[in-house]
């Protein structure tokens, strides 16, 4: 994946948590509306962003023998 689409991703993880905190904050009748749905969504990218970092890991780790 493209590194401008995992700084993206990663900047959602980040908005999302940041509206989770603050609907929290302010005691506000959203948060029990949508505040498990915010914090799934934001879980769910960050799981994104660890899977294609954990692929990269492996990718790198590939590289380094050579199969004849």
């Amino acid at each position: 994946m493209k590194k401008a689409h995992l700084k993206k991703l990663e900047k959602a993880a980040n908005f999302l948590r940041e509206v989770y905190d603050d609907l929290e904050n302010e005691g506000s009748e959203d948060l029990d509306n949508f505040g498990t749905r915010l914090d799934e969504a934001a879980a769910a990218i960050e799981a994104i962003l660890e899977d294609v970092e954990a692929a990269s890991k492996e990718d790198d780790e590939d590289e380094g023998f050579e199969v004849e």
